[in-house]
Parts: C-alpha cells; structure tokens; sequence
C-alpha cells in the first residue's frame, strides 16, 4: 500500500473522529470535550496539509510547517483537555503563550532540515512528548476513577501513541542506517494505519469518558430528586412545629393497611385536646402556644411505644393510635399525661406553666371500626373536657 494512501486513510478517519466530537459537544457541554474537539480538529487540518505537501512539491515548505503546527495544536489541546478533565484546570491566556515557540518549530523545521523524515525525528519526539505528557496529567482522574473503563482506554492509548512516536525516532534514522541498521520502506507504509488505530482508540476512550460524566451526572441528579421526593413525602406527612404525622398521613396509611395484612389489626385509639391554650396564646404570644403544643407532644411521646402512632389532629388536638394495647392499659398510659405537664417551663415565660390536656380513649378489633372508634374517643375526650371545666370552676368558687 502507498504511503499517500495510508495517509488519506488516516486523515479520513480523524475527520470521522473530529466530527463525532463536534455532535457531543452539541448534547455535552463540558470544557474538557471543548478542548478535545479543538484538538482533533487540528489533527484533521494537519493531516490534510500533509498531503497537500506531499502532492505539490513547491508549496511542500509551508504545507509541512502548517503540518507541524497543526500537530503541536492538537498535542497541546489535547493536553489541556485531559488537565481540564482530572483537575478542572482551564487554559489562560498566559498558557496559550507557549503555543509560540511550537509555531516557532514548525516554521523553522522545514528550513534546517531539508528532508522530511529528518524533519519527523524531531517532530515524533516533540509529539511522543504531548502524549507522555496528557498521560502524566490525567494521574488523579485515574485516581478519583480507578474502576472506570474510559480512563483505561484513554490512558493504554495515551501510552500507546507515546511509544509509537518515539520508537519513529530510530525507525526514521534507520532509513539511512544511521543506526547501524537499515528499516525496510515496507514498514513506513504503515505507519499512518498504525496512527489511526491508536488515535481511534483514543478518541473512543474520551467518548467513553464523557458518557460515563453523563451517567455520574444523572445518578447524582436522581439521587437529588429521589432525597427531595422523599423531603417532599415527609413535609406532606408530617407537621412541621410536632414532628407527628398529620391528617394527610393517617389517611393514607388507612387506605393502604385497609387492604393490607393489617385489616385485622386491633388496638386503642386516643383523642387528646390540650386544654385553655387560648387564655396561654393570648397571655404570652403564639409562640409560647406552639411550645406548649411541642412539649404535649415530647409527653405523649414519652409514654407510648416505638411503633404506637402520634398525629396531629388539629391546632390544639392530638390522635394517638396504639395497636395491640387492651383499653385499660392504654387508660393506664394516659392518666400519667398531665403529671409532667403541670411545671412546663417555656421560652420568653419566667414562670413554669401548667398545662393540662383532656382524652378520650375507644378500642376497635378491625381497622373498619377505627373511624367510629375516633367518634367514640372524641365524645369521651369532651366530656373529660367539660368534666376539667367544671372542676375549675368549682374550684374558683
């Protein structure tokens, strides 16, 4: 095969590269891929000019300088783009400054050596370098992703190249057995076939790369969504000032254990009304209000078990349900409510306060009956309410 048309091949192949490239960056907007894209497109006009050069002979000079410079293009991008990925370092204006003496190189080589395999020693060394160098730069992306298959890919390939650029430093010095050795022309054929296979390996490693990006991004986004779904679900379930469920939530937990295993379940249930909280609302402000509703709350909580259930039934009204708990074990739980709640003590409140509150307790052997349980309960708790005001009164007088 001709060299020329191992060439074209290898310039048609980057062109592939480049532009797949160029339809990423449309659905990934990540700098590394930016700076990926500038460089295959560098590689691709480099090697076109490197035909140019080879089929017009006058023009060969400036096409092989153009050639050069593309080349140190690409390296240098390239570069960048593994830096930007493992470190998310960006390229400065300062740094773009030592692109200068690269295109100093390439406009000098065609003139200080005349031959261009000679003109390629330098060159594969100076490229071979760019690889070693992107290799060297992707160290802790490698290490923040040791298990990741386009890290492998793009590192192997990365080695790869820089071996196969510089051994052309001895190959292309064996055509005039400057080594003591002669290369057969056969093998030079080739060379641009062996380029491509490596370049198209690396180019497949930075798309696995950033696919990869793409699916730690959506894991991540989903991760959000589900943690926010789930602070949605409880801020739907629970009251914000208590901590205890809410009407929302009683009701669909009844829906669902209705039709469930537990449509049997039998238990207690508790109405509980914190008593005069008005006259503490208007004496102290809202606020001491809301820590009496809290410190009701820490009570109640401090009598039942881990899976007894606590709602807030409305401003000043409590459900408790308490599954498997005969009545008068559940009677006996409650009757030791209002003890701790006599000296609470309360922000911006010098005085402790005493704070009462009023129950009603009903049984039910199925869930069914537990609505006409809750009926049953709130009758009992109004008549201990009315019960409680009549007491005070009677007190007073």
């Amino acid at each position: 095969m001709d060299a020329s048309v191992g060439l074209v091949i290898q310039c048609v192949g980057i062109t592939l590269v480049m532009l797949l490239s160029f339809f990423i960056m449309r659905s990934i907007q990540t700098r590394a891929l930016r700076y990926w894209t500038l460089a295959w497109t560098s590689l691709a006009l480099a090697l076109a000019c490197l035909i140019v050069a080879f089929h017009i002979a006058k023009l060969a000079p400036i096409f092989y300088s153009f050639y050069f410079l593309g080349e140190y293009v690409f390296g240098f991008m390239f570069l960048a783009g593994c830096r930007q990925h493992a470190t998310g370092a960006q390229l400065t204006r300062k740094q773009l400054l030592w692109l200068l003496p690269f295109g100093l190189i390439a406009a000098l080589l065609p003139h200080v050596l005349h031959n261009f395999n000679d003109q390629f020693m330098v060159h594969a060394f100076i490229i071979a370098c760019f690889f070693s160098a992107a290799f060297w730069s992707l160290r802790p992306a490698r290490r923040r992703e040791p298990n990741s298959p386009g890290m492998r890919v793009m590192s192997v390939a990365l080695v790869l190249l820089a071996i196969n650029f510089f051994h052309y430093i001895p190959i292309f010095g064996a055509r005039y057995d400057v080594w003591g050795w002669f290369m057969p022309a056969e093998y030079l054929k080739y060379t641009s076939i062996f380029d491509l296979i490596l370049e198209i390996l690396l180019g497949f490693g930075t798309v696995m790369v950033l696919m990869e990006g793409v699916r730690r991004a959506v894991e991540a986004t989903n991760l959000e969504l589900t943690a926010a779904r789930d602070r949605l679900e409880t801020m739907a379930r629970v009251d914000p000032l208590t901590q205890a469920f809410n009407r929302h939530a009683f009701h669909s937990l009844l829906d669902r254990e209705q039709t469930g295993t537990s449509a049997n379940a039998a238990g207690c249930v508790v109405v509980i009304d914190i008593d005069n909280l008005k006259p503490l609302n208007d004496s102290h402000g809202h606020a001491a209000g809301d820590e009496a509703i809290r410190a009701v709350a820490r009570s109640i909580r401090s009598l039942i078990r881990a899976d007894d259930m606590l709602f807030r039934w409305g401003g000043d009204e409590f459900l408790l349900l308490l599954f498997g708990l005969a009545e008068a074990e559940a009677r006996k739980r409650m009757e030791r409510l209002n003890a701790p709640l006599a000296k609470t003590r309360l922000q911006r409140v010098a005085e402790p306060v005493s704070i009462s509150v009023s129950y009603g307790i009903a049984d039910f052997n199925k869930l069914a009956e537990l609505q006409l349980a809750i009926e049953q309960a709130d009758t009992a708790m109004y008549q201990c309410k009315q019960s409680y005001k009549a007491q005070r009164q009677h007190k007073l007088v």
